[in-house]
């Protein structure tokens, strides 16, 4: 009797799922990269259906997604990085030409506080609350959907207030 698509997919996810998020893992080297990597992959490959229902071919055409995935991922981060490198250097210009020394010290302040964020959150949180971009027009410019978009600020606002709050810490044991 012939398996239908559904039985050959939850069979072939359950079998090779966790080797492939740690093949994923092993090439960006960042979990949260792995994680959206892992997860799109999937999605592509479903909605793609191969007619060929073999284990080798369905893990070849998958990987060959994966791949595809993380090389847009970094072109998308080096784009991104390039884009914060170029906004926050025209902003401290800014600064200085107004002589507005107290807030170069908070920029200075955040952007050390900034750096240790991943740079696809400092670009989020940088276009949403700098800019004063739409979820719509953050989706737009970094090629990424809404719903996910919305995620991504929220895992990236969780960040901040972490790094702030152990920056804070820090502070208060050194003093």
């Amino acid at each position: 009797m012939e398996q239908n698509w559904k039985d050959v997919w939850e069979n072939f996810y359950r079998r090779y799922s966790r080797s492939f998020w740690f093949y994923i893992y092993k090439t960006c080297g960042d979990e949260q990269m792995a994680d959206d990597i892992f997860q799109e992959s999937f999605v592509k490959f479903l909605k793609a259906k191969p007619t060929i229902l073999n284990d080798r071919h369905m893990k070849a055409y998958l990987y060959k997604i994966a791949f595809r995935l993380f090389i847009d991922q970094k072109r998308r981060i080096k784009v991104e990085r390039k884009a914060f490198e170029e906004e926050k250097q025209e902003f401290e210009k800014r600064l200085h030409s107004n002589g507005q020394e107290s807030d170069i010290l908070q920029a200075q302040e955040m952007e050390k506080t900034f750096k240790h964020l991943k740079p696809k959150y400092r670009t989020l949180l940088w276009l949403a609350y700098v800019e004063g971009y739409s979820y719509r027009e953050i989706a737009e410019l970094t090629g990424t959907k809404e719903n996910s978009l919305k995620v991504q600020l929220f895992r990236a606002r969780e960040e901040l207030a972490k790094v702030i709050k152990e920056k804070e810490q820090k502070g208060r044991r050194e003093s």
